[in-house]
């Protein structure tokens, strides 16, 4: 990966999450700090450098993946928020809710790959039949 890119990733990454911390102390709504945590902004760029650097048909995996990534996310969030409200701790409830968007993540990574994969050998076998 160039470096310029790593950078801007990095940059526009990082600023993302200090600009959500700053809001959720200035904002008197503690849980708005909450809707920036979740900006979409490294997949965007990914997205775009994607779009940029290798076209369409790679911008197009990003957001593929993303989706897998971003459904991960949601469980995740209900796991660590489920957890920190029934012990209180929030080391754990962190630490399971990372391993629930990992494992839901490929989860739904999986079931969509075998789902695709029996969609093209119907299909295959349609046209053979035909």
């Amino acid at each position: 990966m160039k470096f310029k890119i790593l950078l801007l990733k990095f940059l526009i990454g990082g600023s993302t999450v200090a600009l959500s911390y700053i809001v959720s102390k200035i904002i008197p709504w503690e849980d708005f700090g909450g809707i920036f945590a979740t900006f979409p902004a490294v997949f965007l760029l990914s997205m775009c450098i994607s779009g940029i650097e290798y076209g369409d048909k790679m911008a197009a995996h990003v957001c593929k993946g993303a989706i897998f990534g971003m459904t991960g996310c949601l469980c995740c969030i209900l796991a660590t928020w489920t957890m920190l409200n029934a012990t209180g701790i929030w080391a754990l409830s962190l630490i399971v809710g990372l391993a629930t968007w990992f494992v839901s993540a490929m989860v739904i990574f999986t079931t969509v790959e075998h789902v695709t994969e029996a969609r093209k050998h119907r299909l295959h076998s349609v046209k053979h039949i035909s």
